[in-house]
């Protein structure tokens, strides 16, 4: 009896098994060579090709990490240098706007006291103003069309600075590269006035823009025009003052100066405190009074021209840049432009003012009374009446 032998159909695999040669070309994938590779070779082949390409990957991915902890390092430290430039900015920035607080309540405070004074009955202010008057006033207020503001100029009352500041905020071509504190202002074409405009013009603008002035203690003002006029030697040959001691000082020598040599006549300086007080008593009207001690009142006649503010001169520095501020003019004017301002003129002036005669102190007060009522100063502090 034949012996039946049973076989299985294989131990191997059947991933691992082999194809025939007719059964790889009945299904369209026979190779020449592919009898001759073993699956499990080709299996561990794929593996490596999977593994190599994991590990680039991975490389990649880490140099991707790296940019990305580096990016948010980046970011921590920004934030961080953005957090202590806020630390350091919050305070200033609070610092600025108590300022401003404290300076608008300030200047509230002042409008409201001329509002009340210019209705007032003491006042010796006109009701109306002539075309004379009000041509003199308009000369006075110069203009920046571009910034849209109209300031009010008084002599001695940080007048200079201002000046300086109009001429490169309105770039003026002549000043438009140099330095501002180099600027001389005072040569007063360069200037934009609202005597320019017709009157229908200049009414808008005093309607449309921010007008302001400066002002300052009335006979603080008076001694600083005398010391800068007629006593600071350091500008004695400069034009402007040779052509003001040729038209101011020869006059007061020859009307009050008992004796003089002709060489000090030629000079018109210097002039004493008590021939300059002489010649400032001797005024009948105001009016006829040069610029730098006419009265403040007169010359920007703040009971006709409703100033949005009034700044004052023993406060310019933080009161000047809240307008630098508010005016946005931070591009024309560097830091600490304006200086906190003493008390030594005041003290000076008060040793000069205390040693004249009853008679011109009591002519003093009725030339600057309406500057001390309506700006809120007091005369009596450097009079002694």
């Amino acid at each position: 009896m034949p012996v039946t032998v049973r076989t299985t159909k294989s131990f191997v695999p059947t991933s691992y098994r082999y194809k025939t040669r007719r059964q790889e070309e009945d299904e369209g994938t026979y190779h020449k060579f592919s009898q001759y590779v073993p699956s499990r070779l080709l299996i561990k082949l794929g593996k490596v090709v999977v593994i190599v390409v994991m590990l680039c990957v991975a490389v990649l991915i880490g140099h991707a990490g790296s940019s990305v902890l580096k990016g948010f390092a980046k970011i921590s430290l920004d934030t961080e240098t953005s957090s202590n430039s806020n630390q350091v900015e919050r305070p200033l920035r609070y610092a600025i706007k108590r300022r401003d607080q404290k300076v608008e309540r300030l200047n509230s405070d002042r409008i409201s006291k001329i509002r009340k004074e210019c209705t007032g009955s003491e006042k010796s202010e006109p009701k109306v103003l002539t075309s004379y008057q009000k041509k003199n006033l308009y000369s006075r207020i110069f203009v920046d069309h571009k910034h849209k503001f109209a300031y009010c100029s008084v002599p001695k009352a940080a007048c200079t600075k201002w000046k300086q500041i109009l001429l490169k905020s309105s770039e003026v071509p002549l000043y438009e590269d140099e330095d501002i504190e180099k600027i001389f202002p005072h040569w007063d074409h360069q200037f934009k006035r609202l005597s320019d405009l017709d009157t229908i013009k200049a009414l808008r603008v005093l309607d449309q823009y921010y007008t302001f002035t400066f002002v300052r203690d009335p006979l603080v003002r008076l001694v600083s025009a005398w010391r800068d006029k007629f006593q600071h030697h350091s500008k004695e040959n400069r034009s402007d003052y040779v052509n003001f001691h040729q038209q101011y000082g020869r006059k007061i020598m020859k009307k009050f100066r008992k004796s003089f040599t002709k060489e000090e006549l030629d000079r018109g300086f210097p002039i004493t405190f008590t021939e300059y007080i002489d010649y400032i008593t001797s005024f009948s009207n105001v009016e006829d009074m040069n610029e730098h001690w006419i009265p403040a009142t007169t010359i920007c006649r703040p009971c006709h021209v409703t100033y949005n503010f009034v700044g004052k001169f023993e406060n310019q520095k933080e009161e000047s840049e809240y307008l630098i501020n508010k005016l946005h003019l931070h591009n024309y004017v560097p830091e600490n432009f304006f200086k906190e301002v003493g008390n030594s003129s005041r003290e000076e002036a008060k040793v000069l003012l205390r040693s004249i005669s009853e008679e011109k102190k009591r002519i003093l007060v009725k030339f600057y009374r309406d500057d001390a009522a309506i700006f809120g100063y007091d005369l009596n502090e450097f009079l002694g009446l």
